[in-house]
């Protein structure tokens, strides 16, 4: 079963939704007083793409996986 990581297209689409509800949850989370102040609102704005990217790459690594038996025998 070898599959590319980009064939994977739910992960990809959850990777985006991710990617962009990073920085909506963290300038909404500072904006009512909850935030931790780590970043600026522009920092979070350059993050949420990586968040996205690792996001996708974690989830898509694990679900290759997802159809094998690891019950063991």
């Amino acid at each position: 079963m070898k599959d590319s990581l980009l064939t994977d297209r739910r992960s990809l689409k959850e990777a985006a939704i991710v990617a962009m509800l990073f920085p909506c949850v963290y300038i909404g989370m500072d904006l009512i007083g909850w935030g931790n102040h780590m970043f600026s609102w522009w920092q979070a704005l350059l993050v949420a793409p990586v968040v996205g990217f690792f996001y996708w790459l974690f989830l898509s690594g694990f679900r290759r996986f997802a159809n094998e038996d690891v019950t063991p025998s």
